[in-house]
């Protein structure tokens, strides 16, 4: 498994798209933000309400790194910093 791997965020769309999976306990995944806008990045537990999740500021042109356990699974969704309702547009998952 990769050590790390990097989610690029361009008009609001992550690439890759789906599963990204990295070595647990050491594994990184990289949000990097391509727009020139900010947004939030939306993380929940899979099988559970995305609202339950939290969110995360991810500014215009910024980045924000996530660290994997053993046994971690995370939906995600990159969502409009106004949009209280939106679950945003991720496939996901991010695993270890």
């Amino acid at each position: 498994m990769p050590r790390s791997a990097t989610i690029t965020i361009r008009k609001q769309e992550p690439i890759p798209c789906g599963k990204v999976e990295v070595e647990p306990w050491l594994g990184r995944v990289h949000f990097v933000n391509k727009d020139k806008k900010d947004y939030r990045l939306r993380f929940w537990k899979r099988d559970t309400d995305p609202f339950a999740g939290i969110d995360m500021l991810i500014p215009a042109g910024g980045r924000i790194t996530v660290l994997i356990k053993k046994g971690d699974e995370f939906d995600y969704g990159v969502v409009n910093i106004g949009d209280r309702v939106a679950t945003g547009k991720g496939p996901g998952p991010i695993v270890n």
